[in-house]
């Protein structure tokens, strides 16, 4: 892993420069060796907002009676070895804890939990090169290793940046947990979480 980038990541977003983070990465990127990662550049997931508008909608409508919730937590599946379908979870909490510490995020209750997955579309190719990367042991070769692991902190990234594009609609609509913080992130990845206000 890249953990100079990590870090550098990790000061952007905690600095809610989500876009420098994206544009940085994206020029790493593009200074690998040419290889299926790169068609992740310039690609979003934003095609996908409304449809996660109406996801956190019917998630915070269930979840509302449990408990006064003060936080929300949307985490992405361990995509780099879950090849075959990308999606996230939702997560509800009756505390709001800190970016500096982020370990609160690991205690949540069942149901307070999102029982169905956001299934991420748009990504199919990427899917495929992780798949082909697995497959024929492609981590074995630097470059391609080094290319991997920038792409994995895009894909985080842009993960994040579709949920900041949700719950400024949710503001933009006045929806009932627009001032609820919501937080982003990949399994076990609570060094590079967002939080979109």
């Amino acid at each position: 892993m890249n953990f100079e980038l990590i870090d550098e990541i990790g000061k952007l977003l905690k600095n809610d420069k989500l876009n420098e983070a994206i544009q940085l990465t994206e020029a790493k990127l593009r200074e690998q060796i040419k290889s299926d990662f790169n068609k992740l550049l310039g690609k979003n997931l934003l095609h996908q907002t409304d449809l996660l508008v109406e996801y956190f909608n019917n998630f915070y409508d269930k979840v509302k009676d449990n408990l006064n919730i003060q936080a929300i937590y949307g985490e992405m599946n361990d995509f780099t070895i879950n090849c075959d379908m990308w999606f996230l979870n939702l997560f509800a909490y009756d505390k709001l804890g800190e970016l500096d510490d982020t370990e609160w995020l690991a205690d949540w209750e069942d149901e307070n939990a999102s029982k169905n997955r956001f299934v991420l579309t748009g990504y199919e190719e990427l899917q495929e090169a992780y798949q082909d990367y697995q497959d024929n042991a492609k981590y074995k070769v630097k470059e391609i290793l080094e290319a991997s692991d920038i792409t994995e902190i895009l894909i985080m990234l842009r993960y994040q940046e579709l949920i900041k594009a949700t719950k400024l609609i949710a503001k933009q609509k006045n929806l009932s947990w627009r001032r609820i913080p919501v937080f982003a992130s990949v399994h076990d990845c609570y060094d590079t979480v967002y939080k979109a206000d």
